[in-house]
């Protein structure tokens, strides 16, 4: 029963985790190996009736048969060795926390690891760019200081551009200016030379001034074909009576006039009596139309200043 004892009290100590006790002098069995699984020895047989493991039967005086004496420290160590079992399987459970605990660690410090490196190179890259930033810095610096100096370029070739276009514009209106002198200058002598033409066809003595008084008409440059001159006569007589104009009229004198003329000169009359003469105008003038019409426009009968009808 002793050494029951002290088994007992080495298998709680274990499972309590208790400080180890100083062996003591006499000797102690050696346990068997498998002493976590070894089961109960028998109990010995009772009467017929009664099994195993039946609860022993108080006596009379109300304590434990001695049965139940000797099973109480099997007991004991069964409870002992259940609370060991609970104990080593809540060890195996730490035991795999810890290493998934441990694993865990193992891959924070990988990812601490990764983190620094990534850590300092990211370090390395901002003074890069900090580097960068500067540097770019500098020249946006350098750019702006340039464009201002464009800027103020630009403003005085703005100032120099409005003052070649001023002179653009004077040079232009000068041209213009001279285009008209030019123009002028060419019309003026084609009217000299028209009024040359007049001169040297007015017969002798004519006086010059009377180019500026009177109207003088070119009838041979009013056509080429005799009835073309005859209508541009006619049509022009119309039109410088009503104060219009007419492109007869530009075979004439009528720019140099200054005011109404005094009179009219028909230079070659005698091509206009040819033409007169070769047109069939007698059978015109006897037809019943040529007369009706006549007769239709005789409120619209052009006048002349300077002829007075009777």
């Amino acid at each position: 029963m002793a050494e029951l004892e002290e088994v007992l009290r080495e298998v709680a100590r274990k499972v309590l985790g208790l400080p180890e006790e100083p062996l003591p002098s006499r000797p102690w069995r050696q346990l068997p190996p498998d002493f976590k699984t070894l089961s109960p020895p028998p109990l010995p047989k009772g009467p017929p009736g009664k099994g195993v493991g039946a609860p022993p039967r108080p006596s009379e005086e109300g304590g434990l048969g001695p049965a139940s004496a000797e099973q109480e420290p099997l007991r004991k160590l069964r409870e002992c060795e259940r609370k060991f079992q609970r104990k080593a399987k809540e060890v195996e459970k730490l035991e795999v926390k810890l290493q998934r605990a441990q694993k865990a660690v193992q891959e924070a410090e990988r990812d601490r690891g990764r983190a620094l490196e990534e850590a300092a190179h990211w370090r390395k890259e901002a003074s890069r760019f900090a580097a960068e930033r500067d540097r770019l810095g500098a020249e946006m610096a350098r750019v702006q200081e340039a464009y201002a100096k464009l800027r103020a370029d630009w403003a005085e070739l703005e100032k120099e551009v409005e003052v070649y276009k001023r002179s653009i514009d004077a040079l232009e209106a000068r041209l213009r200016e001279l285009e008209g002198v030019a123009e002028q200058k060419a019309h003026l002598e084609a009217e000299l030379a028209r009024l040359r033409n007049f001169k040297e066809a007015l017969p002798e003595p004519f006086p010059q001034e009377a180019l500026l008084r009177v109207l003088v008409l070119d009838y041979p440059g009013l056509g080429n074909r005799p009835e073309e001159r005859v209508l541009a006569l006619i049509e022009g007589y119309r039109a410088l009576l009503k104060g219009e104009d007419h492109p007869a009229l530009r075979h004439s004198n009528r720019e140099l006039l200054a005011g109404e003329s005094e009179g009219m000169v028909l230079l070659g009359l005698e091509r206009l009596l040819l033409d007169l003469a070769s047109l069939p105008l007698s059978r015109w003038l006897r037809t019943h139309t040529f007369r009706l019409e006549a007769w239709l426009q005789a409120g619209e009968q052009p006048s002349s200043p300077r002829l007075r009808e009777e």
